[in-house]
């Protein structure tokens, strides 16, 4: 995709791709971009660049918290068991362990009060049933956002395409203009 702006001047104030001539030359093409059709593409496509970054970095940040949170649940799975086993050895109610609480209540599977609590049967079976969808959750919505991560990368290698295209094409022009000299 390209991106055609005209009349439009942009502020942009991260490094400018192009090395030292950009540096150099950032606020005379700033002012001119939309004059320039190949300096307009350029920062187009940084502007592209950086806010697919952010987007990036920002699914990372989600995907490692939603994989830590998985392993969590599989891990407290084996403590729910044994508290449903010591419910059927007739144990009237038992109470969650201290991590466990804090694990239930930081995902939003109980109340601090519920959890606080004494629990029978049918509420440590409720507990499992919701531990057991965000340990196997995890992977469905990995899958979805796996899809749009690779939509993100293939806009971003497009972006950084015809950036180093337009770079590329600066040089040449620059090049036929000093040998002209």
């Amino acid at each position: 995709m390209i991106y055609r702006t005209i009349g439009t001047r942009y502020t942009h104030h991260a490094p400018r791709p192009g090395g030292a001539f950009a540096q150099d030359a950032g606020s005379a093409s700033q002012r001119h971009a939309g004059d320039n059709p190949l300096l307009s593409t350029m920062w187009r496509a940084s502007e592209q660049m950086d806010g697919l970054q952010v987007r990036v970095d920002e699914w990372l940040g989600k995907a490692r918290n939603r994989s830590a949170n998985a392993r969590d649940a599989r891990d407290w799975l084996t403590s729910i068991d044994a508290l449903q086993s010591r419910l059927r050895a007739g144990e009237s109610a038992v109470s969650l362990p201290e991590g466990l609480r804090e694990f239930v209540v930081r995902n939003a599977l109980m109340s601090t009060l519920q959890a606080s609590g004494a629990l029978g049967t049918s509420a440590l079976d409720s507990l499992k049933a919701g531990v057991q969808s965000m340990a196997s959750g995890t992977s469905e919505s990995a899958t979805v956002e796996q899809i749009e991560l690779k939509q993100f990368l293939s806009r971003y290698e497009n972006a950084l395409t015809l950036s180093n295209a337009v770079i590329a094409k600066l040089r040449d022009i620059m090049s036929k203009i000093t040998s002209s000299l």
